[in-house]
């Protein structure tokens, strides 16, 4: 027989036993329960993304076909750089802009997407000039894109001088 000390020990002690088992389990259900709604906020945020996608998919279609119905075929590489050398020498100076330095790409840029060539130059003239004169260049209908690596003020801050890299993309071979 137990005498009442003991029995109140040993009360205590499942009274112990169960308020930690009880800690520890809610602490893990919390956790349990934190991982899970970080994965439904997750999947709700890619749900979102995926309608938009969806909804944007048919003008994507739209696009895609027509760049295929309107990205240029490369001619011989020659003429084709060539050609691309007057396109932006005679851009620049339609815009009053002075070429300083000028060279296209060694080589022809062959890829999945396509080809593409690149022209290097340094022009200087007003900031409008340089402006207009991108804008138009970079218009869909050419398929010319520019990458600025420079733009500075010149000593007579009136003008600027300007260094980029212009290329042009044609389709990929075969055509699609």
């Amino acid at each position: 027989m137990r005498t009442r000390n003991e029995k109140i020990l040993l009360a205590v002690f499942f009274a112990i036993l169960f308020l930690g088992v009880n800690y520890y389990g809610y602490l893990w259900l919390f956790k349990q329960q934190a991982a899970l709604d970080a994965t439904c906020q997750q999947l709700q945020t890619d749900q979102l993304e995926a309608k938009v996608d969806l909804r944007d998919l048919e003008s994507c279609r739209a696009e895609k076909s027509w760049i295929e119905a309107h990205q240029p075929t490369m001619g011989e590489e020659g003429d084709t750089k060539a050609q691309i050398q007057k396109v932006v020498s005679d851009g620049a100076h339609q815009n009053k802009l002075d070429i300083l330095e000028q060279g296209l790409g060694s080589e022809v840029e062959q890829g999945p997407a396509g080809s593409k060539v690149m022209y290097s130059l340094k022009v200087k003239g007003s900031m409008e000039g340089i402006c207009h004169w991108l804008a138009e260049l970079q218009k869909p209908a050419n398929f010319y894109a520019v990458s600025i690596d420079a733009l500075q003020a010149d000593q007579d801050l009136k003008s600027f001088v300007c260094r980029l890299q212009v290329a042009r993309y044609y389709k990929p071979a075969g055509g699609s």
